[in-house]
């Protein structure tokens, strides 16, 4: 059964409203050892591959482990965060469960409030699990203005109205930028910091990189190293 786009407007519209930002002082809690889990997801069909890289902030990769769950949700143009969302939320969730383990922060190869309706992924996953989390995504979903610096670590901010809502954010000089905002329970200074430090050698950080190649590699049922297969909490 289809949902109604009017129902997943007015969902995404009140989701919207329960998104809290931090101040920079109130997310510097993260130091070397915090646990970061960043997701990906691959799609064969109506099947989602989801990886779910976990990492140090210091950088000690520890695994990535995959679930692989039927969508729930059809895909919807313009709505795609309510397909993607129960399939990050059962992933984490089934992981947390079986190793005892609680991420200080989330990254989702996604979208925050850098988003028309101001709720992308990140932030409904963020609200599901009342965790930080911040988007970062590959492609923009809103326009943005003004000359992009050339050097790493330049951004530009992107708006709605007047309200500012990501940036558009310089990994590595002279390559194309990638597309950053706060999901739930962080703040966009110390994501751009976060994100930078992960950042070391490639436009794409490296947990997400390792997401997005583990990802694509269980959907097409290869195995990597350091590779972990969880079973789903619901079929």
């Amino acid at each position: 059964m289809t949902t109604p786009i009017n129902d997943f407007d007015t969902l995404q519209n009140q989701l919207a409203t329960q998104v809290s930002l931090l101040s920079y002082e109130e997310s510097n809690f993260l130091h070397e050892n915090s646990l970061i889990f960043t997701l990906d997801v691959q799609y064969v069909g109506e099947r989602g591959f989801i990886a779910c890289d976990i990492q140090t902030l210091g950088g000690a990769f520890m695994w990535v482990g995959i679930v692989e769950l039927a969508c729930t949700v059809p895909y919807t143009p313009q709505y795609f965060g309510f397909r993607e969302t129960p399939l990050l939320v059962e992933t984490i969730t089934r992981i947390m469960q079986l190793e005892q383990l609680k991420p200080d922060l989330i990254i989702i190869d996604g979208h925050g409030i850098a988003h028309p309706r101001r709720c992308g992924a990140a932030s409904m996953v963020g609200i599901a699990l009342q965790l930080p989390t911040i988007g970062c995504a590959k492609e923009p979903l809103l326009k943005y203005s003004g000359t992009l610096g050339n050097q790493r670590g330049e951004f530009l901010t992107s708006y709605i109205g007047n309200e500012p809502v990501g940036r558009v954010l310089r990994t590595q000089t002279g390559i194309k930028p990638v597309f950053l905002s706060v999901g739930h329970l962080f703040n966009i200074e110390k994501a751009t910091e976060i994100i930078l430090h992960l950042s070391s050698a490639y436009r794409i950080s490296e947990p997400l990189r390792r997401a997005d190649q583990y990802a694509r590699a269980a959907a097409k049922q290869e195995q990597l190293p350091q590779m972990r297969f969880y079973e789903s909490i619901s079929k």
